[in-house]
């Protein structure tokens, strides 16, 4: 026993010295697939397939716009929609199909009728017309390495765009 103090030793001494292998390549986040967009009684309900595995995953950032092009590149990635209240209900690293309640109302999530998405996982509060594109984009929390401090969001590559009907 005595010759196994030294496997204690080195890694108190890794952690004193500190880890100078690690990566300050940024996350790159997987951007969900959306299957369809329908008309409900609150607003519309936006169907979509999305598998989180990421530690810092944030949610979604819906962009709305009157191009396909301006949908998927909008001008400034920050002005995304987000849920409302940073309510998200997902069960972790399952690729399911979810879904999410975009409506102009303020206040919780509608019970989904007969034929809606029971995974329903948030609310955005948004208006959104007939002929828009809708896009969204996954997003992870940043965490900087030097002060330890949350220093923003990296986002996922644009999904797929659907026009609403």
């Amino acid at each position: 026993m005595k010759r196994f103090w030294i496997l204690f030793l080195l890694p108190a001494i890794s952690l004193v010295l500190g880890c100078p292998h690690y990566s300050t390549t940024r996350l790159i986040s997987t951007p969900p697939t959306l299957i369809s967009i329908s008309q409900i009684a609150s607003g519309y309900e936006l169907r979509l397939r999305a598998g989180n595995p990421e530690l810092l995953f944030s949610g979604y950032s819906l962009f709305a716009a009157n191009t396909e092009n301006e949908s998927r590149n909008p001008a400034d990635i920050n002005t995304g929609i987000q849920c409302v209240n940073g309510i998200l209900n997902l069960i972790p690293n399952q690729p399911l199909e979810y879904s999410i309640e975009l409506s102009p109302n303020t206040g919780p999530l509608a019970t989904p009728a007969t034929g809606e998405n029971a995974n329903r996982i948030c609310k955005m509060n948004v208006a959104v017309t007939s002929g828009q594109f809708l896009t969204l984009r996954s997003q992870v929390l940043v965490i900087s390495i030097q002060n330890g401090l949350a220093s923003g969001f990296v986002f996922s590559m644009p999904s797929n765009s659907l026009r609403v009907p």
